[in-house]
């Protein structure tokens, strides 16, 4: 890992690195059995970017950005991904804790769409959400609400390629196998702080 880090003044914070990373055996997850096995020597390498920014004594800004490429190492060219292996991913948002008691934050998250298999002709889709979260601490107390996925994005939380068959399908058939993420909803309470 090679990489940088530079203050600009007391109000921003950059850091970059690059990386490369070899494993001579991938641990995957089977699921058909519930269990992990070597799957052979791999190869990834990639860039992590950052950004923090103070907007206010009280208001911070953030952004995480991660590129990835991983690689079976002995198998054949275009039958050698890394099935789930994120290409892109990145996170962010803004927070606030104002003095006044008010805090809340804008984040979102973000994966792009990736091989679910060794050969990439089935793609895991990949996802845009946001959450937006409102408080107000006093004495003590914090209550809180919070707005999860507010542009009602349709995304599979986790997703496999897995060889199935109905009875009434005359042979198998590999396709994505999923749990779906949470749709829009809010969520609110109260919490006591010691």
């Amino acid at each position: 890992e090679l990489g940088l880090r530079v203050l600009g003044g007391k109000r921003l914070l950059f850091s970059f690195a690059a990386w490369y990373l070899h494993l001579e055996e991938e641990l995957v997850f089977v699921g058909d059995e519930g269990a992990t096995e070597p799957s052979g020597e791999t190869r990834r390498l990639g860039i992590d970017a950052e950004i923090r920014l103070q907007l206010a004594k009280w208001m911070y800004a953030d952004v995480d950005l991660n590129l990835s490429d991983g690689r079976y190492v002995n198998d054949p060219e275009g039958e050698n991904y890394i099935a789930l292996a994120p290409r892109v991913t990145s996170q962010g948002g803004i927070n606030f804790q104002h003095p006044s008691g008010f805090e809340g934050a804008f984040r979102y998250r973000f994966v792009g769409d990736r091989p679910a298999n060794e050969d990439n002709t089935v793609v895991a889709q990949g996802y845009f959400i946001g959450n937006i979260i409102l408080a107000y601490r006093i004495k003590g107390f914090r209550i809180f609400t919070q707005l999860e996925n507010m542009l009602n994005t349709e995304w599979n939380e986790a997703q496999f390629d897995t060889e199935s068959r109905l009875f009434n399908e005359p042979a198998p058939v590999s396709e994505i196998h999923f749990t779906p993420g949470n749709p829009i909803n809010i969520q609110a309470g109260i919490s006591l702080e010691f």
